[in-house]
């Protein structure tokens, strides 16, 4: 009967440790509206970039939204007002929120890209 108790317990307690990383370490998924992102923004190479606290991963249907683990995502937004927002946003930290992908061409500077739909300081 201890054995059995204690064999239930041992195994709850493995089943409980594998399951708290993958919540903690989930990935992002790309192409899905409301992604939010925190960081520091900074400028190179012409291109804002966010750099994170701690690497994210992205999956996503296509086979460059397979980012195992990036520290730095290029945003960019398609309006011009948010666009301003985020070059004005350069040196400091901010919550950013819009939709990921995997870098796919050469002017991507980051191998997580994000089209911003809102910008905030924090």
């Amino acid at each position: 009967m201890r054995l059995r108790i204690a064999m239930a317990f041992f195994t709850a307690l493995a089943l409980l440790a594998t399951q708290v990383p993958a919540q903690a370490g989930a990935c992002m998924r790309a192409n899905e509206a409301g992604a939010i992102a925190e960081g520091r923004l900074i400028e190179r190479d012409g291109a804002i970039i966010l750099k994170l606290p701690q690497a994210m991963c992205l999956e996503g249907p296509e086979e460059t939204d397979s980012i195992p683990a990036s520290t730095e995502i290029h945003v960019y937004s398609l309006d011009d007002k948010i666009h301003e927002t985020l070059r004005g946003l350069i040196g400091k930290d901010v919550h950013l929120r819009g939709s990921l992908m995997g870098a796919m061409t050469q002017h991507h500077k980051a191998p997580i890209v994000m089209q911003v739909t809102e910008a905030d300081e924090i």
